[in-house]
């Protein structure tokens, strides 16, 4: 337990270190020039405008504002939707693979096989494809199912966090049923049946708890992925979150915090899952 918290709070320096660095990279350039010196300088520039928070501003098509408080209502909206999407992503996968799993082999196949095809849809196809059927149903009923955009008093929720889920969803599946594959071809699971436990029993109690270790080790890599569509889903709804206020303003400070305040919740969250994780790794 002390090796994890002293190894998370090095990430944690090295990871604001480098957000920071990164944040500087526009001040490297005079023109199409590489400058060194005037990065250097862009540095200590950033360091100033990140100890004013309260003086910096942003500005939408309404009008100018300040970045604080208001940033917290733009980060706390993209969170809200990515760690959705993803805490319903595992949940999905879960019931799928325990139903998919009980299924005969013939059938299992088939299932793997049609969803790996609808892994390789990209998310722009989906989200568009939702859209498109709102708009269709609408037309046919005068029944909006739901609010497709954001507009400035209105949130859109479910659409978004249904398309940011599906392929994780997809992808979690197949994480689950290798590794469920894997566990049942173990001795111990010869042993269990010897004894007379049933199968979903057996599923239940001893595979799924070893086969949830592998979806938390690839959490972050599912996070990560789901945070880079983010900007896809919040540009075809019209969600003025994180990524739409970085891709907006294009200010070193505002990249800079931004990044900062959607990094450390994540941080917190695979900190928090290493060490409920800890007892089953045997992590020391």
């Amino acid at each position: 337990m002390p090796y994890i918290v002293k190894d998370s709070l090095l990430s944690l320096i090295l990871s604001v270190i480098g957000i920071i660095l990164l944040g500087s990279v526009p001040f490297m350039f005079t023109g199409m020039a590489f400058n060194t010196g005037s990065y250097v300088d862009g540095i200590g520039e950033l360091f100033e405008e990140m100890v004013k928070p309260s003086e910096i501003m942003y500005f939408t098509g309404s009008g100018v504002y300040p970045l604080f408080p208001e940033i917290w209502g733009i980060i706390g909206y993209s969170l809200t939707i990515l760690f959705s999407a993803f805490f319903i992503a595992i949940i999905l996968a879960l019931i799928f693979s325990l139903v998919i799993f009980s299924l005969p082999a013939r059938l299992k196949d088939k299932i793997r096989v049609f969803s790996f095809m609808f892994e390789s849809i990209p998310d722009v196809l989906i989200a568009i494809g939702m859209q498109f059927f709102i708009i269709w149903f609408f037309k046919k009923t005068n029944i909006l199912l739901f609010q497709i955009v954001s507009l400035y008093d209105q949130k859109t929720y479910f659409v978004p966090i249904f398309c940011l889920t599906v392929l994780p969803t997809l992808l979690i599946l197949r994480i689950l049923l290798l590794n469920m594959e894997e566990e049942f071809n173990k001795q111990y699971i010869d042993t269990a049946k010897g004894k007379g436990i049933g199968r979903f029993r057996i599923l239940w109690r001893h595979v799924l708890p070893n086969t949830l270790l592998s979806v938390f080790h690839q959490s972050r890599n599912i996070l990560w992925f789901m945070l880079s569509n983010l900007l896809m889903v919040e540009y075809l709804f019209n969600i003025y979150g994180v990524t739409t206020l970085v891709r907006e303003m294009g200010n070193p400070a505002i990249f800079t915090i931004s990044m900062l305040l959607l990094f450390l919740p994540m941080f917190l969250f695979f900190t928090a899952l290493r060490i409920f994780t800890y007892k089953w790794v045997g992590e020391k």
